[in-house]
């Protein structure tokens, strides 16, 4: 009997340790995606006295990044690589920076803080990131 009942407790220990609930985990990926955008001088096209704009297509950039996901822009100068700048930036060498954008397009628009020349050679840096809908 006591044989019956060892070989009973070890069976239902061995259903219930190898028929447990199965774990599964969830993971929300939500990719990021990053464009490189050379700018030259001669690529700003001149707003007002000292301010430029540029604008740079990105076919990516659709409702559903301008809705819900965020955009993000810096920039590294030429001559100095190895150092990304946030935008917006004010004092970066002369100038002050802002971004914006719309569905297809971002604009960058720089203000010369001390004279009326277009920002040197630049390489933008444009990331897409999704998101959530929280509301």
């Amino acid at each position: 009997m006591k044989k019956l009942l060892l070989a009973l407790a070890i069976g239902t220990a061995s259903l219930v340790s190898f028929s447990s609930c199965t774990k599964e985990y969830v993971t929300n990926y939500l990719p990021g995606v990053s464009y490189y955008h050379p700018l030259a001088p001669g690529d700003w096209n001149r707003v007002s006295t000292g301010v430029f704009e540029a604008v740079i297509s990105v076919p990516d950039l659709d409702d559903v990044y301008y809705e819900d996901g965020h955009v993000s822009v810096a920039i590294q100068f030429e001559d100095q690589t190895g150092t990304f700048h946030n935008i917006p930036s004010e004092k970066l060498f002369g100038f002050g920076y802002n971004a914006s954008y719309s569905v297809g397009k971002v604009y960058i628009t720089a203000e010369n803080l001390s004279g009326n020349t277009p920002p040197k050679a630049m390489r933008v840096k444009i990331v897409l990131t999704d998101a959530d809908v929280g509301n």
